[in-house]
């Protein structure tokens, strides 16, 4: 059965083999602001549930808050390929009303189909798209380098979820050398651009080479220095917090 967007909020975080979790201030950040807009009222999460679980290599994490039970939950998950090329397709972006739209909410099922329709045309991952412009991916942020060296990635009132990796990203890339803009990824802008890149938790860095099978951006050096710079944040202990009863 479907729930209503506003049956819940939720995040999905980096967990590492100690347990420990990565940015979870910018996560925690995320779910209370995206909490607001969908009219939900948080409670301190309940740390008796949720325990990080330890293993050989990093999983997914996530920590969701059910609204009439008001209630935390926790899954765990295998985080599977990440930081590899990706053929995408175009796929409709699920639309809700301006408050629900770009929020982790309870009615994810669209998203799910998205990523389905991707993996049945044989590809990795579908890029959302609505009035004629990318808007969204089905599990991370698209960035892209233009001709003219300008790093592009959907505005907020585009209706796509603003992702911590991205963010983190886009804070970043102007020290070294790439100014950031948001705005609409349009097919003018797609066509021309020399790299275009989807970003996130489980996809880590994906370059995307093709697009509906057609061939898309001829660099790399972006890609390369994102694939660095998230290495290089997941390199430091303080991005990683401890969390449950883990106390590794």
């Amino acid at each position: 059965m479907v729930s209503g967007p506003r049956s819940e909020v939720f995040t999905t975080m980096l967990v590492n083999e100690h347990g420990q979790v990565a940015d979870w201030p910018a996560h925690w950040e995320r779910l209370q602001r995206q909490a607001k807009r969908l009219r939900l009222n948080l409670s301190e999460p309940n740390w008796d549930l949720i325990d990080p679980q330890t293993g050989p290599e990093e999983t997914l994490g996530r920590l969701s808050f059910n609204a009439a039970e008001r209630a935390w939950s926790w899954e765990q998950r295998p985080r599977g390929w990440f930081n590899e090329p990706v053929e995408a397709i175009t796929h409709p972006a699920p639309r809700w009303t301006p408050k629900v739209n770009g929020t982790k909410h309870g009615d994810w099922a669209p998203y799910r189909l998205a990523r389905e329709a991707a993996e049945s045309a044989g590809c990795d991952v579908a890029l959302l798209v609505h009035d004629h412009a990318v808007v969204d991916a089905d599990r991370a942020t698209p960035m892209l380098l233009d001709e003219d060296g300008t790093v592009w990635w959907p505005s907020c009132e585009e209706g796509g979820v603003q992702g911590v990796v991205a963010e983190h990203l886009a804070r970043r890339l102007p020290a070294a050398g790439y100014p950031v803009q948001r705005g609409r990824l349009n097919e003018r802008l797609v066509a021309r651009c020399r790299e275009l890149v989807v970003v996130g938790t489980g996809l880590g860095v994906a370059k995307v080479e093709a697009i509906d099978g057609e061939p898309v951006g001829s660099f790399s050096a972006f890609s390369t220095h994102l694939l660095t710079a998230l290495s290089e944040h997941y390199s430091q202990p303080a991005t990683w917090q401890t969390m449950g009863h883990n106390d590794e």
